[in-house]
């Protein structure tokens, strides 16, 4: 999730941000009261949420049953649900239309909730910020708390927390159930897992290849590509554990996973590089020890009946996608490993000698199992030479889309903008199932006077098509083209060059971009990138 200190250091006034390009949020402390030890929350809501909202997350963030009556109330107004207990209050307002903004309007307005009558739980609900802030946030999110035990007698403590950072934590991850379409557009990024068949399908596959013991024979840096049907390309298949530590197989997916490989190789063994983490593209097998495993792992295993014992046995699966953290696979990516483990173990058994047979990835040459089933020697050079090819257009549109998009270059007024990949803060996720991602902004910013028109968080846009696609449809929302667009000369401006020439817009790409360096200061003043 977004690190607590970054969301405490967001919420000021962001008077420079351009109209329309703002995220209203209420920072509310809420504290109950007339109890022995402190106990209180600091929320921060959407301005626009329903009292019925704001006590679904009471219930959530304070571990109430939400089995009794409540209300909210203010200067004489009460603010009910839909019960009949409160059919004939007076000056009675209904939750579930009443927002948040018609009542907290200005530092200092409180509110009173109570939940359970008979016990009389009164909270007081303080607003201390009014925050406009320019980029979404997952809501509502939690950035204080004190007094972890439940009040309710009917409520069992789960967890006992070490520190109030614990709490927040587990407070945030219940929150994310309310978490629906606050990022990326609405699309749908649950993916589908792995049915008891594929899984053990894949478990088979890794268990013949980890009987071969490849590694006795081979180092990771004598690779092995083996052609996948399922990807329509080579997987780079680095062998693990000849130094006796650790077993195991990372196949490197098609070309992005190659320069991802090439990106492992320059590394400096003995710095911490995330950035090189989080720019693989690979699927991994580990032969851990039992107690290696995490507990979705071992439950996996459990659950196909699936028999390990020893050191070094129990096979773990990981899967690295650029600009995200390492997961679980997924449906494709384990009909993917299993194809590629299984034409791997036809090759082990098929030779004799594999320290001689497979050449070291130095010496420029490549083992390889072909489209036709066939081994055979790759250029190394050749190979990485057609990676790194000048990429092409991937947005795969009919020519009315072109054509609709090339009636807008009536241009915004001759405008030069400025357009930008800024990546934001740590990993979040969309959902407390969905992969964790980088997120990045992309924004757009007249060149002239530093105004900002337009941004969207995306997730990750390591690919071609993905920086392609973001910028098409930023395209769609300023409804007009611009005269010429600026970008720093980088991975993404390199990228994104086939989609302006096919619009007819010129790219100028350059090491300075005044609009977006101002952007940025201002978002690094406020915690943002840290």
């Amino acid at each position: 999730m977004l690190n607590t200190k970054d969301v405490v250091n967001n919420v000021k006034d962001k008077t420079e941000i351009e109209e329309g390009c703002i995220f209203l949020v209420l920072q509310l402390n809420i504290h109950v009261k007339d109890v022995e030890s402190p106990k209180q929350r600091t929320l921060l809501v959407s301005e626009q949420s329903t009292f019925e909202e704001l006590h679904l997350y009471l219930q959530v963030a304070f571990a109430w049953s939400d089995t009794h009556l409540h209300f909210f109330s203010q200067n004489g107004t009460t603010i009910v649900p839909q019960e009949e207990d409160f059919k004939h209050q007076p000056k009675a307002v209904n939750e579930e239309t009443a927002v948040l903004s018609d009542y907290l309007k200005k530092s200092g307005d409180q509110l009173t909730y109570i939940y359970d009558l008979n016990m009389d739980w009164q909270h007081t609900i303080t607003l201390e910020h009014k925050a406009e802030l320019p980029m979404d946030l997952p809501l509502p999110f939690c950035i204080a708390a004190e007094g972890e035990a439940p009040l309710e007698q009917t409520v069992e403590q789960a967890y006992s927390f070490s520190d109030n950072e614990e709490l927040i934590e587990s407070i945030n991850h219940q929150l994310s159930v309310f978490y629906e379409d606050w990022l990326l557009d609405g699309e749908d990024h649950e993916e589908t897992e792995p049915d008891e068949t594929e899984w053990n399908q894949l478990f088979d596959a890794a268990d013949r290849v980890k009987a071969d013991k490849p590694w006795l024979e081979i180092r990771d840096d004598q690779i092995i590509a083996i052609w996948s049907d399922r990807i329509n390309d080579y997987v780079y298949c680095s062998i693990m554990g000849n130094a006796g530590e650790s077993y195991g197989v990372s196949g490197f997916l098609g070309d992005r996973g190659l320069l991802s490989y090439l990106d492992l190789l320059e590394e400096d063994p003995f710095e911490d590089d995330l950035a090189v983490l989080f720019n693989q593209y690979s699927l991994t097998v580990n032969f851990n020890d039992r107690e290696e495993l995490n507990e979705d792992e071992y439950d996996l295993i459990k659950s196909l009946d699936r028999k390990y014992r020893g050191r070094l046995q129990w096979p773990s699966f990981v899967s690295m996608i650029p600009d995200t953290v390492p997961w679980s696979f997924n449906q494709e990516e384990c009909l993917i490993f299993t194809e590629v483990l299984s034409k791997l173990d036809t090759l082990l058994s098929q030779t004799e000698s594999l320290s001689n047979e497979v050449p070291s990835f130095d010496d420029g040459e490549i083992l390889a199992l072909n489209k036709e089933g066939e081994q055979t020697i790759l250029s190394k050079d050749k190979q990485v030479t057609q990676a790194i090819t000048f990429p092409k257009l991937e947005l795969e549109l009919s020519e009315i889309e072109w054509k609709r998009e090339g009636n807008k270059i009536d241009k915004i007024n001759g405008a030069e903008l400025e357009l930008a990949f800024i990546q934001a803060g740590e990993p979040v996720q969309r959902t407390p199932q969905s992969r964790p991602f980088l997120p990045y902004i992309l924004v757009f910013i007249d060149r002239n006077t530093g105004t900002v028109l337009q941004y969207d968080l995306v997730d990750s846009v390591y690919y071609t098509e993905g920086i392609q696609k973001r910028i098409f449809q930023l395209f769609d929302k300023i409804e007009t083209l611009p005269k010429t667009v600026y970008m720093f000369d980088d991975f993404f401006a390199m990228h994104a060059e086939p989609l302006f020439n096919k619009l007819s817009i010129p790219l100028v790409k350059t090491e300075e971009l005044h609009g977006v360096n101002q952007f940025i200061k201002m978002m690094n003043e406020d915690g943002l990138f840290e």
